[in-house]
């Protein structure tokens, strides 16, 4: 059976370092946070077997949130180097009990992305924040941490993930991104079989996005994204071939603040993914999915377009 160990730190006062009495495990050692950012630190995943291939999640304690609500300027993630593939910290819309377990559907779905990174010491950042915009974190929000791990070792390993952020008091100096997703439930594909997925949002609001990307979960073949302006043809802009990782790790397009990717109100996105059911069971929403995201700016709320439906 996996253990934790305990957490090691909860996010200091912004603008405050880590504490000095962090501990990691041995042989991981991420750079500490620098002037102004704060560092947090996950539990430690012991005994990942040989072969095993793990997507897990894990629920921080509710005193590891920050206490009032910061604007997220910058972040960027480190993973111990065996074994690690990519490591995510988000914020749960809603609250889950602490601890660590292979992520579900449900998490996939009360997860909102924060700041995360390809696999390694080295750290990086695959969805950077750019200047002049900021994830704003409500105070007391649950975070979360979703780690991938793949041990191609022939002995259990251990693994661990820190993040450093940089937070910031909310100022009108930057604005806010915020998560836009247009997603079909209209989904069934048969066991044993192939079926295909369409669903369409008409936007109503102009969105500039800086970051887009697709989603299925593990049965998914090819996801497809398409932009319609009023007459013109549709502009396929983003096309993947699917592979299961990407259930939690999709290729995403990365734009700028200053050229975004804009669409108008009026205008058309729509979402086409095929699948691939090799069991016996029968697959429908929400076990397998199909939609669009996107991060845009400015924003005041997430928006989620289902089956075409813009919420109130």
């Amino acid at each position: 059976m996996r253990k934790l160990a305990a957490l090691l730190m909860a996010p200091a006062l912004v603008g405050c370092a880590a504490d000095d009495g962090v501990v990691f495990m041995e042989g991981f050692e991420p750079p500490p946070p620098g002037d102004g950012e704060i560092q947090i630190v996950s539990p430690v995943l012991e005994d990942m077997a040989p072969g095993a291939d793990l997507t897990l999640c894990t629920y921080l304690p509710l005193d590891l949130s920050f206490e009032d609500t910061v604007d997220v300027v910058w972040g960027r993630g480190y993973q111990s180097m065996v074994g690690g593939h990519h490591a995510i910290l988000y914020t749960a819309e809603r609250e889950r009990p602490v601890g660590t377990h292979e992520c579900t559907d449900d998490d996939m779905v009360n997860a909102r992305f924060l700041v995360g990174a390809g696999g390694g010491e080295a750290g990086g950042a695959f969805a950077e924040i750019p200047d002049g915009l900021a994830y704003q974190l409500d105070g007391g929000r649950q975070l979360m941490v979703q780690s991938h791990w793949i041990n191609t070792t022939t002995a259990p390993i251990d693994g661990q993930v820190a993040f450093n952020l940089r937070a910031q008091p909310p100022s009108d100096d930057v604005q806010h991104a915020q998560l836009f997703t247009w997603v079909t439930t209209d989904i069934s594909v048969p066991a044993g079989g192939t079926a295909v997925a369409h669903g369409e949002c008409v936007v109503q609001q102009d969105l500039n996005f800086y970051l887009v990307g697709g989603h299925a979960h593990e049965h998914g073949t090819r996801v497809t994204l398409t932009h319609t302006a009023g007459a013109a043809e549709p502009n396929v802009f983003y096309d993947e071939e699917w592979v299961a990782y990407y259930a939690f790790d999709p290729p995403r397009l990365a734009m700028t603040v200053t050229a975004p990717m804009t669409v108008r109100a009026g205008e058309t996105l729509a979402v086409d993914c095929a699948f691939s059911n090799p069991g016996s069971d029968d697959l429908g929403f929400p076990t397998e999915m199909c939609n669009g995201f996107g991060f845009y700016f400015p924003a005041e709320r997430q928006i989620d377009c289902v089956d075409g439906v813009w919420p109130e």
